[in-house]
């Protein structure tokens, strides 16, 4: 009788394929978050990027248009991330108040988005900056919302549910960009979100105080660069 050994399926030349372009993606946007991080968007070149992630200048085009396209990848990439770490941050408030889950997470963005170059190039363009807030954020915050809907705390309308978050995404960045651009001494991430929770129906006295609550210890980044919105 002959004997026969088990083997690992070998994956095939496609599948093989989409990993490698994959990994190489994925080593572009982290060595881009470095730089862009460390000197600002403005300032990092193509050539750098590709130098630090130990690929071939020209094989930058083969996954993006431009240094811009680069920046937006990215910044999908934290913003996916951030979502994460804000569900984390809230898990002790998950089952007592949608409210509250609801603030501190666009507190903790807020706070963390204007301490990044990377941010703070985007804030500077809130016309581009407010899609990408809008579409990254939205399944976090939107079922957020709808959880605050459901429990009565939320004095809106369900069937308007994106546009509510249309405006509490413009709302959020147009402060980010005052902050960023005229380092505005009058906003600050409670007051953001007061005005936020407050056009969701929250009265102003109990939105001061919501607004103010102490934050929770932020989690630590875990990005994953294979994510794409």
């Amino acid at each position: 009788m002959l004997l026969t050994t088990k083997t690992t399926p070998q994956p095939r030349r496609g599948e093989r394929l989409v990993r490698r372009k994959e990994l190489t993606r994925s080593k572009i946007l982290a060595s881009a978050f470095e730089i862009m991080s460390r000197d600002g968007v403005d300032a990092a070149k193509i050539r750098d990027i590709t130098e630090n992630a130990d690929i071939g200048f020209g094989t930058f085009y083969n996954y993006f248009e431009s240094k811009d396209d680069l920046a937006s990848a990215v910044l999908d990439c934290l913003i996916e991330d951030m979502g994460r770490r804000n569900v984390l941050a809230t898990s002790a408030y998950a089952d007592e108040d949608a409210c509250l889950v609801f603030s501190i997470s666009t507190r903790l963005v807020i706070r963390q988005a204007m301490h990044d170059p990377m941010w703070q190039w985007w804030a500077a363009k809130p016309d581009l900056l407010v899609d990408r807030f809008c579409k990254g954020f939205g399944p976090f915050a939107k079922r957020d919302i709808q959880r605050g809907i459901h429990a009565g705390r939320f004095k809106v309308d369900l069937a308007h549910l994106d546009g509510i978050w249309s405006l509490a995404s413009w709302i959020a960045v147009g402060g980010m960009h005052d902050i960023a651009v005229s380092s505005s001494k009058k906003l600050d991430d409670a007051l953001i979100v007061k005005s936020i929770i407050m056009m969701l129906g929250i009265d102003e006295g109990e939105a001061s105080v919501i607004s103010k609550m102490d934050l929770p210890e932020y989690p630590f980044p875990k990005i994953n660069w294979k994510f794409i919105i």
